[in-house]
């Protein structure tokens, strides 16, 4: 059987490093942009002179060097992504896998059409080129296709699990070359045949673990909703209660009228039918659900000392279900008052609530003071929990069943959320 090349070392690290970075980018990064990838590059250099020089080392030593470029790779994605120590194992095995894949494939192609072709020329590099681009490119698009926005929970399980399957994956496919310490095409077929299992296996369990956090974050989503329904129905009832008192409170003011007349007790009654009119005018938006929330947020805000305005024209949200107005409002006026309950000022507990026509879409817009600025996640979401970053998820669907945005700004110590949807 006729003994062909094995791979060349600086292909190995050119996949590595094309699947690490695949799997990298996924994560944002743990320093400014730029930086990060000047040290993907040293990094990536320093990686393919390690091999390069490694390439022809005994076989004793062979699987300490491979050993320590997988822990290179472990260090370069624990370092420069914003990853623990066990989402980075878990990377790094899937990595590696990947790799091995991919350099398994085009060199065996390589071997098929030209094996008398040296790795450096013209027609390898094509081929080279060719088949790391279509075999990344299409992970690329799929690992996109398939991301979430939930950040997957990797397990101290789930990595030993991934990492059992890489070393396992990697064992298998190099036996027979160990073996016989010689590369042929059936060595060849059998390495790139378990590679191509190995990444398939470790997709399979990065599928579950995706399906898991969906699981999670709707289940999330859903607890969100029921909280503010449940608290809409519990505001509801409560104000019926409130009405009925200040009803009572009416009749026993016209009572106590009718029996006496001092003129002092005339002006505090006066006064006493002038607030309640107030109150049975406030919270008046023209959508009934929209009127119990702000009525029972206020009557929070008024027992907690924050200062809330409102300016509304609640008939313009006619077209969200009760559901979805519990979720977009509550949850938004949840994140204010828990954000300006901290505030140690109380003059500087605000609120402000505004909900209007604009240029065919409806904005809804609830500001709050907030003297520290508000970070933002990669999602777009606050990554202080002052601001129920998790919640805004489910505002941010609601939002997006009709065809509206959600967006969050901090400036000036005001923290700034807008939904924009679509005029029905």
């Amino acid at each position: 059987m006729t003994t062909l090349p094995d791979i060349p070392r600086l292909y190995t690290a050119l996949a590595e490093v094309l699947a690490a970075v695949l799997y990298a980018q996924a994560m944002p990064p743990r320093m400014d942009k730029r930086l990060c990838w000047g040290i993907t590059v040293v990094w990536a250099g320093l990686l393919a002179v390690f091999l390069q020089l490694t390439g022809d080392v005994p076989l004793v030593w062979w699987i300490p060097c491979m050993t320590a470029a997988i822990g290179w790779i472990y260090l370069y994605l624990w370092g420069t992504r914003a990853m623990n120590l066990l989402e980075a194992g878990y990377s790094c095995a899937r990595a590696f896998i990947l790799a091995e894949l991919a350099a398994s494939v085009e060199w065996q192609l390589h071997c098929v059409l030209w094996p008398q072709q040296g790795a450096g020329k013209p027609l390898s590099l094509v081929l080279l080129a060719v088949v790391y681009a279509a075999l990344y490119g299409f992970l690329y698009l799929f690992e996109q296709r398939r991301a979430t926005a939930a950040r997957l929970t990797i397990t101290t399980a789930a990595m030993l699990m991934a990492v059992v399957m890489a070393v396992t994956v990697f064992a298998v496919s190099n036996l027979s070359f160990v073996s016989n310490g010689e590369a042929t095409m059936s060595v060849f077929y059998i390495r790139t045949l378990v590679d191509f299992a190995g990444v398939l296996i470790l997709s399979v369990q990065h599928e579950q673990l995706r399906e898991n956090a969906l699981h999670s974050e709707l289940t999330a989503m859903d607890n969100v909703l029921r909280r503010q329904y449940e608290q809409y129905k519990q505001s509801k009832e409560n104000i019926r209660l409130i009405n009925r008192r200040y009803h009572e409170l009416k009749m026993q003011i016209a009572a106590i009228r009718a029996e006496r007349d001092q003129a002092k007790q005339d002006a505090a009654l006066a006064e006493m039918e002038s607030g309640i009119r107030k109150y049975e005018a406030e919270n008046k938006t023209g959508n009934p659900v929209l009127d119990t929330l702000l009525t029972a947020k206020s009557l929070y805000c008024q027992q907690h000392g924050i200062n809330m305005t409102c300016v509304a024209d609640g008939k313009l949200l006619d077209f969200l279900s009760t559901g979805e107005i519990c979720t977009i409002v509550g949850t938004a006026l949840d994140n204010a008052t828990e954000s300006v309950s901290a505030e140690p000022d109380p003059e500087k507990r605000l609120i402000r609530v505004a909900i209007y026509a604009q240029n065919g879409f409806v904005m809804l817009r609830f500001e709050n003071y907030c003297a520290s600025p508000v970070e933002l996640a990669a999602d777009g979401l606050p990554k202080r929990s002052a601001h129920g970053g998790y919640d805004l998820k489910s505002v941010r669907a609601a939002a997006e069943n009709h065809g509206g945005t959600l967006t969050l700004h901090w400036e000036n110590e005001w923290f700034t959320l807008r939904v924009l949807l679509l005029q029905k």
